[in-house]
């Protein structure tokens, strides 16, 4: 019951009683009594009526009057207090309030998630059910201060940490606090984004700086003398070349992960045969695959099959899987394939190489991740052939799925949707 309740019931209950004591109007003890019980449980429902006609019907009337008056607007406030609190509730920002004994009023569902913790801990004391001494802080100094308090904190899980934007803004009643609101926004992704940004920053500048300065190299010891010594000459030119395409190919890549980022490769699906799309794969890398005495098989089925895709972009996508599985296949070979799994159609690309730790799996297809550095480039990798594949997978609408066993082989699983 609010302050408001208590006061109207006490003035209320003042005015019965003067009316009742020095008028001696017609009122029963048992109706006073029923009417006081009704504002007093809450129910201004409740209304004063008089048995005989008396000279202050209208102070009576008055009364329910104002009584009318005073339910219309607690409904409003009450109203607007739900619609409120519905909003509060909903945000996808996460918000607590707080009075000034540290007793939680409200907690939203976001907050509950990111700290785990469900609706009991309302009424419960802040400090007890969240642990977060950043988080405690913020709170103190803004009692303390009665100011704006805002500071970056973290929230520790097992695989991961949260970083959020935490601000706790006093509520004031007239020259006091009466408590705090607390809201926390989420930037973990921005945090992912700039690390991500200085990362790629960082491998942009080694990258390109690698090839650039062999080129540079090779090309001042041929201008001091080298050009004249012939075998050493070819050999120079040949590693001049090699750098060349390499950062050729980085450009392209870059290139090509940009516009696709950008939106400016489209993806236009209509219906193909895969088929088509796996003989092209194959034919292209059979000479590349010999050369290495591996095996390049397809493995499809009878009956035909028919996906909506984008033909060229789904080249592309297969084109990026079979290079990278022959560049690390030493033995055996690589297969390309289509099976069901779970009614949906896989186009699979399945290798007998050197396979990838469990550790890596899921930083697959960041921009320049590689698993190992020095043998992809050693190998011409340009460290973002996976990314390209991750990006064109989504732009479709599928889904990527990789399994691998160390020494044994990889498998990347296309589901197609």
């Amino acid at each position: 019951m609010t302050y408001e309740h208590i006061i109207i019931i006490i003035l209320s209950a003042c005015i019965i009683y003067f009316l009742y004591r020095y008028y001696r109007i017609s009122l029963s003890a048992v109706e006073i009594k029923r009417f006081i019980q009704g504002l007093s449980t809450g129910n201004f429902n409740a209304r004063l009526f008089m048995k005989t006609k008396t000279p202050l019907d209208e102070i009576i009337r008055g009364i329910n009057s104002f009584l009318e008056v005073v339910k219309l607007k607690l409904d409003s406030a009450d109203e607007e207090t739900r619609r409120m609190e519905a909003i509060l509730r909903g945000m996808t920002d996460s918000v607590l309030i707080v009075d000034t004994s540290g007793k939680i009023l409200l907690a939203n569902r976001a907050f509950r998630k990111i700290f785990h913790v469900d609706k009991s801990i309302e009424k419960k004391q802040f400090i007890e059910v969240i642990r977060n001494s950043q988080l405690i802080d913020i709170f103190r100094k803004a009692m303390d201060t009665w100011e704006i308090i805002s500071d970056e904190i973290i929230v520790s899980r097992a695989n991961t940490d949260i970083y959020l934007v935490a601000t706790a803004v006093p509520i004031y009643s007239e020259d006091s606090v009466s408590g705090i609101v607390l809201t926390l926004h989420n930037i973990t992704r921005l945090k992912q984004l700039e690390q991500i940004r200085t990362d790629f920053i960082a491998n942009v500048s080694h990258e390109i700086k690698t090839p650039i300065t062999a080129i540079a190299g090779f090309s001042e010891t041929l201008l001091e003398g080298a050009i004249n010594d012939k075998e050493n000459a070819i050999k120079f030119l040949q590693m001049i070349k090699n750098h060349s395409i390499r950062l050729n190919s980085l450009v392209d890549d870059l290139l090509t992960l940009s516009r696709i980022e950008l939106g400016d490769i489209k993806v236009e699906k209509v219906l193909i045969d895969p088929r088509d799309v796996i003989n092209t794969v194959i034919s292209t890398f059979k000479e590349t695959a010999e050369k290495k005495g591996l095996y390049l098989r397809k493995n499809i089925p009878d009956e035909n099959i028919s996906i909506f895709a984008d033909k060229n972009r789904f080249i592309q996508i297969l084109l990026n899987l079979v290079d990278n599985a022959i560049k690390f296949t030493e033995h055996g070979g690589v297969t390309i394939g289509i099976k069901k799994i779970h009614n949906n159609n896989v186009i699979f690309v399945e290798d007998t190489g050197i396979g990838i730790p469990a550790t890596h799996l899921t930083r697959l297809g960041e921009r320049f991740y590689r698993v190992d550095r020095a043998r992809s480039r050693e190998l011409g990798g340009t460290g973002l052939g996976l990314a390209i594949v991750k990006h064109l997978v989504k732009a479709h609408g599928w889904d990527i799925k990789i399994e691998s066993i160390q020494e044994k082989g990889t498998e990347f699983n296309i589901i197609i949707k």
